[in-house]
């Protein structure tokens, strides 16, 4: 796509991404301290920088990453378009590639998430209408509009705290703990309550809320959609441990920089404006607008894309890792590796299906063929914890050799440079490559990049049975039919 260079972006810049984050406060604690601004405290600042050249990518892929904006010509990301075509999903898996690689794989809610999400929605926006919620769905419409031409960076809660699974929703903590609506205003609704889990909330600019889950018709009072800026009074959220690690890229080349955070929300009496309110009170049209919006599965796309590229630098690592040290000759070796190898080309099949078998909706949305999909929506949480136990098996005690920066540098250089080379590199290279492939798999953000594959899409189990109960049987049934009617 050829570029006017005087046509106007819209899509931001990294430096006006950061500019945001510092002028819009925000009510964000990890541990125990108050933070306003996430470019002030040390264990957050790198995670803002580095989604700051996020933002920057788009400017320098104009070509694949920007497209003209449907009401003005003006220059968008093209994750948030609506998709019209099949060409529009595959413009928008390729933006999406980028962004994954920018990372490897390793932060999921890069702003190009809910910018599926909320395009999806948008273009569906009669499924948000139904039982007279016009009014809803045009402020849905119009808060798509906003996000899409300010290239807002958006963090989401949909699911309700876990205190007593085995009870619905709206009476765990007698009905006090889920989020609900209680009390209206001319000009708002006060909500209350909790949500979990707002990935990257320190460095969004708004918070989605929208269903996650089926409610019963008696739950209406929770039965609430809408999008408030961060710093909204009343919201509050509390981070989990930070996996950031204070230290130089050497040692840590993807802890020092790519912890997305994850927080816990509470909304104490939160005025919501009413211009921002997209459901109020409609059990039904709660579930529906996860029903009927294909929602699943373009979310989906977006996963599958980044779970692609994240395979891909897992495969690198431990293809790197086997030839460092020679083990590449060994047949077992080879094994694992071709198992991992199998999972991209069967996650790159899945892709390249779901996009050849979309088709046109009833409005006028293309929709991702969802049946491969949620084959490998039931696989992936496996394989991502296989992958890492599979590199571990590659790499064996090399994770244990790994001197820091400050040792390669320091008195015991020489030492370090003898004893700790490898069959294919110096001991420096070597060090270096098995840093990174332990901060993959062993650190702290490794681990919770396995706890964040393992339930980002719910657990196996369930998406395994789940996939049984839409599975078409009629084929299967008819070849064993066949044979009982003679």
């Amino acid at each position: 796509m050829g570029t006017d260079t005087k046509t106007m972006i819209r899509a931001r810049t990294g430096e006006q991404f950061l500019e945001g984050l510092a002028k819009h406060g925000r009510e964000v604690w990890i541990n125990g301290e108050k933070v306003s601004n996430p470019l002030d405290h040390p264990l957050l600042a790198p995670t803002a920088k580095s989604l700051a050249g996020v933002f920057d990518l788009q400017h320098e892929y104009k070509e694949d990453m920007l497209v003209p904006s449907p009401d003005d010509g003006s220059l968008i990301n093209v994750t948030h378009i609506i998709p019209r075509s099949r060409e529009d999903l595959e413009s928008r898996r390729r933006a999406i590639e980028k962004m994954a690689a920018y990372s490897a794989g390793m932060m999921g809610r890069t702003p190009d998430y809910l910018n599926v999400t909320l395009s999806c929605f948008a273009g569906r926006a009669d499924v948000w209408g139904r039982r007279d919620n016009e009014q809803g769905a045009r402020n849905l419409m119009n808060y798509y509009k906003y996000v899409r031409d300010h290239d807002l960076s958006l963090t989401h809660a949909i699911i309700n705290p876990q205190v007593d699974r085995s009870k619905p929703e709206a009476e765990q903590g007698q009905g006090e703990v889920s989020l609900h609506k209680v009390g209206e205003m001319e000009d708002a609704i006060i909500v209350r309550g909790a949500r979990m889990l707002a990935t990257l909330a320190p460095f969004a600019d708004e918070l989605f809320i929208y269903p996650g889950s089926d409610l019963r018709t008696q739950d209406g009072r929770y039965a609430i959609a809408f999008a408030i800026p961060m710093g909204t009074p009343g919201l509050r959220f509390i981070c989990r441990d930070s996996a950031t690690k204070l230290r130089n890229s050497f040692d840590y080349p993807l802890s020092s920089r790519f912890d997305e955070m994850d927080t816990f929300v509470i909304f104490d009496d939160v005025e919501v404006p009413k211009d921002r309110v997209f459901l109020d009170g409609d059990p039904v049209g709660y579930s529906e607008v996860i029903s009927d919006t294909g929602w699943r599965g373009h979310i989906m796309h977006q996963a599958f894309i980044r779970a692609f590229v994240k395979l891909n630098f897992a495969f690198g690592l431990g293809h790197e890792l086997a030839n460092t040290t020679g083990v590449v000759r060994f047949d077992h070796i080879q094994e694992k590796l071709g198992q991992i190898w199998n999972m991209i080309e069967l996650t790159r099949s899945a892709i390249v299906a779901a996009e050849d078998g979309a088709s046109e909706d009833d409005g006028g949305v293309w929709r991702i063929d969802e049946r491969p999909f949620v084959s490998l929506r039931a696989e992936m949480p496996k394989w991502m914890g296989k992958v890492n136990e599979l590199l571990q098996l590659i790499g064996g005690g090399g994770f244990m050799l790994t001197p820091s920066k400050a040792d390669i540098d320091g008195p015991l250089k020489d030492d370090i440079a003898k004893y700790l080379q490898a069959a294919n590199s110096g001991a420096e290279e070597r060090i270096r490559l098995f840093r990174l492939a332990w901060d993959f798999v062993g650190s702290d953000l490794g681990s919770r990049g396995e706890l964040y594959e393992r339930f980002y899409l719910s657990d196996s189990w369930r998406m395994t049975t789940l996939a049984y109960n839409l599975a078409d049987k009629s084929f299967a049934s008819s070849l064993v039919k066949q044979f009982l009617q003679e």
